[in-house]
């Protein structure tokens, strides 16, 4: 595996959201791993060698922590890079976008879905959020939500933080409906 310099699991539980109370706490777990950038100050054109060898063992590490932390079955999940600034975007999308991370994590969670992911690249302490979406039906907009992560001293410049984020439930009180149930929309008024 790569080189981790650390770890951080964020645990949150939403008990009420505006006076509103879900039958059993909401919880969300993110797990961000700051990482040495295999590419870092080098010209690869193909990352498959590399992500074949890095990625289970990095992907296996944080789902045992993401799903210890979260301690039920997971109904939603996402993932996130943010490229330290030594780096390129592609060097993060690489590290999660592929058979060798995302499988694991799909695996790991009981989930047949795409994983909502985002990526960005910035400096120590930045912030990103984490999309979510449901496991097995990724079109329930009951589970569309986000966490949002920072760990103030990743990524490095030479680093990519990678976070995969868990969810135990809707969020409280959804109520904006499927996209399974939704009425038939025209389009046509609306295209340029």
């Amino acid at each position: 595996m790569n080189r981790i310099r650390r770890i951080s699991t964020i645990r949150d539980e939403v008990l009420e959201d505006r006076g509103r109370r879900p039958s059993e706490p909401l919880i969300r777990v993110a797990v961000a791993a700051a990482v040495g950038n295999p590419w870092f100050a080098s010209s690869v054109e193909d990352f498959a060698a590399d992500v074949r060898k890095i990625c289970p063992p990095l992907a296996q590490e944080m789902m045992r922590r993401g799903l210890d932390a979260l301690g039920q079955p997971v109904e939603a999940f996402g993932k996130a890079v943010v490229v330290g600034l030594g780096g390129e975007t592609e060097h993060g999308d690489a590290l999660v976008h592929n058979p060798f991370f995302s499988d694991v994590v799909r695996l790991g969670a009981g989930g047949t879905s795409v994983i909502a992911s985002t990526e960005s690249r910035g400096p120590a302490g930045t912030a990103v959020a984490v999309p979510l979406c449901h496991v097995t039906a990724a079109g329930t907009r009951s589970h569309y939500q986000g966490m949002t992560v920072r760990v103030a001293d990743a990524p490095e410049p030479d680093e990519i933080l990678v976070v995969v984020a868990l969810s135990s439930a809707a969020r409280p009180a959804a109520r904006i409906g499927d996209r399974r149930t939704d009425p038939p929309f025209d389009p046509t008024p609306w295209r340029p």
